[in-house]
């Protein structure tokens, strides 16, 4: 393998093209720069592609080292920053007794390894998709009630999400006692038709699959067997054993007779709140809303750290009211709302404040309320 030659190509002032003409088994390698503008600036640059899927590195003299492996998923163009592709050029060796070389650059690292075959089998799932989700709407479920799962990992039955199915509605509920979030989207199912049904997701689990959403326009197949449940993407699996226990019934903590709503600008309370909050007690984390005509008051007092007031306005014209909340729960729920403004619906300040968005009545989400 050699260079023959280097044309910079003709074309705009911010960038050169270079065809270098490495031949990999009589198959040209084409190279590109497109940040400098200068061929003394590729020193820093490793630029790779071939058409025959072998990966090759063009060094900074414009050299070039043999084939270092295939792969269907690098064939075509690639810019790759010279550090970054210098960690690619490693090389792998297994040894007697599953012991494993590594080499990369002038390191050179000898690892014991254990039998491939001691390896746990994977676990049984079904590969047939119960439910049917967009990527974009289950990720959105997921973000705007994981918030509330509990943290205590001896209550298992609240150390996930609930996902309840009902026809084509799907619901993700999540609650640790103090609060609770609940959001219901469309779903394809491929359920019996009548057939209602509830599964248990492990918070791990959840965690994990938010990793993999990044393509919005991909579906996410769910699928149960036995003692376990699969979430499925084209070659991506996340399998997860059912949590044990009983989800709370958590129909009868929503209040469905909060007269007194208060309708405030979701980012301006965003800000108030964290301003107000940083001197709340630092356990309970308490602030109190005092509710009036139009507007709102925020505050706190640590007679530690001294005492913090705000007021900001609100849509509002019922009788004045007061309620203390947990100022963390009330951001946790400001934070996933996308919309500009969010309503406070209360009753007094001995029953839970729920909070909703005007243009998604499918979203809910509830705080308990603190002593005054």
């Amino acid at each position: 393998m050699r260079i023959l030659t280097i044309i910079p190509a003709r074309g705009g002032s911010k960038g050169i093209k270079l065809k270098n003409l490495v031949k990999i088994n009589g198959k040209p390698l084409v190279a590109y720069s497109i940040e400098h503008s200068l061929a003394s600036k590729l020193i820093n640059r490793t630029i790779v592609s071939t058409d025959n899927e072998e990966i090759a590195k063009v060094s900074e003299e414009f050299g070039a080292e043999i084939p270092i492996f295939r792969t269907k998923e690098l064939a075509g163009d690639h810019i790759l920053d010279l550090p970054v592709f210098e960690h690619m050029l490693t090389y792998l060796k297994k040894e007697e007794n599953n012991w494993l070389t590594l080499k990369c650059g002038k390191s050179k690292f000898r690892l014991p390894g254990l039998p491939p075959e001691d390896f746990p089998p994977l676990p049984e799932y079904s590969e047939k998709p119960l439910l049917e989700f967009d990527s974009k709407i289950l990720k959105e479920m997921i973000r705007k009630t994981f918030f509330a799962v509990s943290p205590d990992e001896t209550r298992q039955a609240l150390n996930g999400l609930l996902l309840e199915v009902e026809g084509d509605n799907a619901s993700l509920v999540g609650t640790d006692g103090h609060r609770l979030a609940i959001i219901s989207r469309p779903v394809k199912s491929n359920a019996e038709k009548g057939e209602v049904l509830s599964f248990l997701l492990p918070k791990k689990a959840l965690s994990e699959l938010l990793k993999l959403m990044e393509d919005e326009d991909a579906t996410f197949g769910f699928s149960s067997q036995d003692n376990h449940l699969a979430f499925i993407c084209s070659k991506q699996v996340i399998v997860s054993r059912k949590i044990d226990g009983k989800f709370p019934n958590y129909r009868q903590v929503i209040p469905s007779d909060n007269p007194l709503k208060a309708k405030a600008d979701r980012s301006g309370l965003t800000h108030a709140l964290k301003r107000v909050a940083l001197l709340a007690d630092e356990k309970s984390k308490m602030v109190r809303f005092e509710i009036q005509k139009g507007n709102l008051s925020l505050i706190s007092d640590n007679t530690d750290l001294g005492a913090a007031h705000e007021e900001m306005p609100i849509e509002y014209d019922g009788e004045e009211v007061s309620i203390g909340l947990n100022a963390k729960y009330v951001l946790d729920i400001l934070n996933v709302i996308e919309g500009d403004s969010v309503t406070l619906n209360l009753k007094d300040q001995n029953h839970s404040c729920l909070f909703t968005v005007g243009d998604d009545d499918q979203y809910k989400s509830i705080v308990m309320p603190m002593r005054l």
